[in-house]
């Protein structure tokens, strides 16, 4: 998975995005490791677009089969797993620089998911997000949500769907900056099913 927040707006920023999705297909394709296709989504963007283009970014795999979660964190916000309706903290995992301004191969990142988990990416313009008075959206408020949507059985489409609408409201639907999320729920078959 990736999840990608390229720096500036319009024709810029829809190239440097491009740049790197194409170089992540290429890689990925190529069965690269996670610090791999890092360091050639950097190259790709430094080599075709070089100065000070960049793109912030999280870079995942995940096993289905074992839930092993892997991730690269380049200057993005850090992963969140909900488990339950209870959030769990991650390992520390320090950020490397952003894609096009790294200078090595950045550190890989490891934690387990348990059947059930959401796994959430997220952009910036999630925790961002102003209210007309200039109040972010924050972190806090987005753990928050997330922790009452699921102690409310939403099923993970529904919890995104009601999230971005909340977002806008914050912002009295004045859409500041991309704002992305992406929702991995592991489910194994065993889970106990609820029906509505």
């Amino acid at each position: 998975m990736l999840v990608i927040d390229s720096v500036g707006h319009g024709l810029p920023a829809a190239v440097l995005a491009s740049v790197a999705i194409s170089a992540y297909r290429h890689a990925r394709r190529n069965a690269l490791d996670l610090p791999d296709i890092a360091a050639e989504v950097n190259g790709a963007i430094a080599g075709q677009l070089g100065g000070s283009r960049f793109a912030t970014a999280v870079l995942a795999r995940f096993d289905i089969g074992t839930g092993r979660l892997r991730w690269i964190n380049a200057g993005h916000p850090a992963p969140l797993i909900l488990r339950a309706s209870s959030l769990v903290r991650l390992p520390r995992c320090p950020p490397a620089r952003p894609l096009g301004l790294q200078e090595d191969k950045p550190v890989c990142c490891e934690t387990r998911l348990e059947p059930g988990d959401r796994l959430l990416l997220y952009t910036d313009g999630i925790t961002e997000a102003r209210s007309p008075a200039g109040e972010f959206f924050g972190e806090q408020r987005l753990a928050d949500f997330i922790s009452a949507a699921a102690a409310a059985g939403q099923p993970a489409p529904e919890m995104v769907r009601r999230l971005m609408r909340h977002v806008l409201d914050h912002q009295a639907d004045q859409l500041q900056d991309d704002a992305s999320i992406v929702v991995l729920e592991w489910r194994t078959g065993g889970e106990r099913q609820v029906l509505p």
